[in-house]
């Protein structure tokens, strides 16, 4: 069974606590910069969408990665970085088309989502329940869509 994230936009509160806990938990700092996964506030619009990795089928970052430091894990779940590999060039970030691969000027490297091994702090720490940790077939269809390309 193939889990991915999602996120309800009508629920979230844009208290950001999915993000400073991802960061902590993550990279072992309280900042907003070296999160993976992106609340983008527009209170103008009154609308905050969610960036973060669909965990994609044809992942375009690890197809731009030069030196292959984007890689299955062994499970299958979700792409992961290593930072061993990895030189910094930041062609993944140029290459996803949601804009959900991060560079962290804090750690002076590329972020990306790895789903904390299949157990996702930004979901345990959503008190609105606004991202959800679920079975791929139970995404909305225009999700779907998007997370195939």
């Amino acid at each position: 069974m193939r889990r991915v994230l999602s996120f309800d936009a009508s629920s979230c509160t844009g208290c950001l606590s999915c993000m400073l806990n991802c960061a902590l938990a993550n990279e072992g700092l309280n900042a907003l910069s070296s999160a993976r996964i992106f609340i983008d506030l527009d209170a103008f619009e009154a609308r905050w969408p969610a960036i973060h990795c669909r965990q994609c089928v044809k992942a375009r970052c690890a197809e731009a990665c030069p030196v292959g430091a984007i890689t299955r894990d062994p499970s299958g779940e979700f792409w992961c970085v290593d930072y061993d590999v990895c030189i910094g060039c930041r062609a993944c970030v140029d290459a996803c088309p949601f804009h959900a691969m991060f560079f962290d000027p804090l750690t002076d490297k590329v972020l990306k989502c790895e789903t904390c091994a299949g157990h996702p702090t930004c979901v345990r720490s959503c008190a609105a329940g606004a991202l959800r940790w679920q079975d791929a077939s139970q995404r909305a269809a225009p999700q779907k869509r998007m997370e195939s390309s």
